[in-house]
């Protein structure tokens, strides 16, 4: 394998792997941060930030976030990683044909979209199934809605929507914390249907099923970490999560994690910062010592 180009590949350019990859080139480390779009990550669909020392909106922070890492000296990179070889040095290489080497990787590639595992699902995508209230709730406006899934993401979501839909309700299999304007409901969605749109959902709850009318459903249930093009070999939970230690270390070594990717993740904004922050002091650290 030839000289790595990089100290550290950071795949992934939300809030985790932005922190991770600004905090690593402020040390001295050549540094690229790769994202299959655009820096920010979920932070670009969020609007108003709430439980979080950030201020302003999900698009300014991201925007901070990004010109940090720029001042910083970061190589900010778009491409879809289609996997990670080698075992250090490795070579991540693009869907795109191009193949990067460094000498350490930081996972931050989040998650997947939320998906409720129904047959008629993506005939309402983008017809009242969304994943995105601040990109929307307008459309919406009015009208009664739905969070399916709790914490985290998912309580942003339903913040956003208040002052827009008549009527939010969450639902989940478990009851979260009680949010103002916001109904609670536990169970989970079974069934869709609408011949103009979702018009309503079948909901099953205390094992009895009944038809709610709704005109949205914002989905965060069904999230599966993106982790699809790392090694069957890297540890991960029953859900597929990264395993790390208390410092982001995988099982892999030079191979860290950090975000809602990896496995006890909580899914806020705040935890997601931190985890780049630490994910970035482990890096530091295991290349001063090879």
């Amino acid at each position: 394998m030839n000289t790595p180009t990089y100290d550290v590949i950071v795949i992934g350019g939300g809030p985790a792997g932005l922190t991770a990859a600004t905090e690593a080139a402020r040390a001295g480390l050549k540094v690229s941060c790769l994202d299959k779009l655009a820096p920010g990550g979920a932070l670009i669909n969020l609007g108003e930030l709430h439980d979080s020392d950030e201020t302003g909106n999900g698009p300014d922070v991201a925007s901070r976030l990004t010109d940090d890492a720029t001042v910083a000296g970061v190589e900010l990179g778009f491409g879809e990683v289609s996997g990670v070889a080698g075992t250090g040095p490795f070579e991540v290489a693009t869907t795109d044909g191009e193949t990067h080497t460094t000498r350490a990787v930081v996972v931050a590639t989040g998650l997947n979209k939320g998906k409720l595992g129904l047959p008629n699902e993506e005939e309402y995508e983008g017809r009242g199934i969304s994943h995105c209230a601040h990109c929307d709730a307008p459309l919406y406006a009015g009208l009664p809605v739905m969070v399916a899934g709790a914490g985290g993401w998912a309580d942003l979501e339903a913040k956003e929507l208040v002052g827009v839909a008549s009527e939010i309700t969450m639902i989940d299999a478990t009851p979260g914390e009680t949010l103002p304007d916001v109904q609670r409901m536990e169970g989970r969605i079974v069934g869709l249907a609408g011949s103009n749109g979702l018009e309503s959902v079948t909901v099953e709850t205390a094992g009895q099923r009944k038809t709610v009318p709704t005109s949205a459903v914002f989905v965060y249930v069904g999230q599966s970490p993106a982790a699809e093009f790392l090694p069957d070999s890297l540890a991960r939970d029953a859900s597929g999560h990264i395993v790390v230690d208390a410092e982001g270390r995988t099982a892999m070594p030079m191979v860290f994690a950090a975000g809602d990717v990896r496995a006890g993740a909580r899914y806020y904004l705040s935890d997601a910062i931190a985890d780049g922050q630490r994910a970035a002091q482990s890096v530091v650290s295991a290349l001063k010592k090879s």
